[in-house]
């Protein structure tokens, strides 16, 4: 497991779940650097079983234990379906670990709702969560640990249900990632 947790406020895990897999990832594209995030959390229900009952009434999906163990765990990613979203960071030669140490990026701004998107395909980050759901209103924060190349990521942003028709950004998700190392910058690609 990946020394870290993401955290779905409101749902039937208050303490939030592990990572299994996380990927940082840079890549040059002329002259620019672009990351690339890649999260995958554990079972929704690995480390706490929570047993649902068929007359247990919850008042929306997200609320209910049976609902998410039927999506089993969560993918959030900007390289997992295909093609390079990601984000935009700086130019190729001002990259540097230190340069990194206390950045914030705001990623896919949203005022209101998913439906303003005009393409969602378009957008930096994907998420499997209770269905093909949709992200927005991500908050990026790279923490450097000391003068190594080791740092912690807080990552946050919006969910709107959109797998079942709610394009609302009624729902977050905070995730913290710890000593990850800061990606070596690849050959540009033209």
């Amino acid at each position: 497991m990946i020394d870290g947790r993401i955290f779905f406020p409101g749902n039937p895990w208050p303490e939030g779940h592990a990572i299994a897999e996380f990927a940082w990832t840079a890549r040059n594209e002329n002259g620019r650097v672009w990351f690339d995030l890649h999260l995958r959390s554990a079972d929704y229900d690995a480390e706490r079983e929570i047993e649902d009952e068929e007359d247990d009434e919850h008042d929306s999906a997200w609320e209910s234990p049976g609902v998410w163990g039927n999506y089993h765990r969560c993918t959030l990613s900007s390289t997992a379906w295909g093609g390079d979203n990601g984000f935009d960071v700086c130019a190729a030669d001002e990259y540097s670990p230190a340069s990194l140490d206390g950045r914030a990026f705001a990623v896919d701004p949203v005022e209101t709702d998913m439906s303003e998107v005009d393409d969602l395909d378009e957008l930096s980050f994907h998420i499997y969560l209770l269905g093909h759901d949709s992200v927005a209103n991500h908050r990026i924060v790279f923490h450097r640990r000391g003068d190594s190349d080791l740092f912690d990521i807080e990552w946050s942003g919006d969910i709107a249900l959109t797998y079942a028709g709610d394009d609302a950004l009624a729902h977050r998700f905070e995730a913290t990632i710890c000593g990850v190392p800061c990606p070596e910058l690849p050959t540009p690609t033209q």
